[in-house]
């Protein structure tokens, strides 16, 4: 005999709502590449730094290319997210909402883009007036901004990938820790010299942005 089916029967329980987290983290990655080689002219004054610099602007092209290529916005997100990078600003993740946003430009951009440029100048303005870059009015919020990445190699000194980042964080109105600056860590394999070492080259990349931040937040970013 056929069972009917029970209709006193409970009904599935709809999921659990997440949490509301009453804090906000605002996250900007970069696009903002810079680069430069410095050769043995550019220890003859300013005439050999020029001679220097043209003879090296198609290798510094290059680099830009290649950092975008192989540490783009979401290769840093992924980068920082690994590293547990709110762990190391010690903001609570069951107090934060991570709120993304578009990566800072390319100064190159800014040059033939008024409108782009005007945006950069006022967020440059509220970061020195020590306001917030965003709209939100919530009570708890922090900032932290990638500024730059920066591939220099020196003669006497070697290939070094320098990060830059800004971080705030403010309780109200009232800012309550600030920092900007940059770390440096060496490179060895960056930029690749053949084929056969792009997957290295990329690796190294990666690690040295994961490590810049890292000692960064040790040494500059007030937390």
């Amino acid at each position: 005999m056929d069972t009917a089916p029970n209709a006193a029967a409970d009904p599935v329980a709809p999921p659990a709502a997440e949490p509301v987290k009453p804090c906000e983290l605002h996250v900007w990655p970069t696009e903002n590449y810079l680069g430069i080689k410095m050769g043995l002219l550019s220890g003859f004054g300013v005439v050999g730094a020029v001679a220097d610099h043209a003879a090296n602007k198609k290798g510094v092209t290059n680099v830009k290319s290649l950092m975008r290529d192989y540490l783009g916005p979401d290769v840093q997100l992924a980068e920082l997210e690994q590293l547990d990078y709110m762990g190391k600003l010690e903001l609570p993740r069951d107090q934060y909402r991570v709120v993304m946003h578009e990566p800072t430009p390319w100064n190159e951009d800014l040059k033939n883009n008024p409108e782009l440029k005007a945006k950069v100048k006022e967020l440059n303005r509220k970061i020195k007036a020590g306001e917030r870059v965003t709209d939100s009015t919530n009570p708890c919020y922090a900032e932290l901004i990638t500024t730059h990445i920066f591939y220099h190699k020196a003669m006497m000194y070697g290939s070094n990938l320098f990060t830059g980042w800004s971080y705030r964080r403010f309780d109200g109105n009232r800012l309550v820790a600030q920092n900007a600056g940059q770390v440096k860590n060496p490179l060895e394999h960056f930029p690749p010299r053949d084929e056969t070492m792009v997957e290295a080259a990329k690796a190294e990349l990666r690690d040295a942005y994961a490590k810049d931040f890292v000692e960064w937040v040790q040494k500059k970013s007030g937390v």
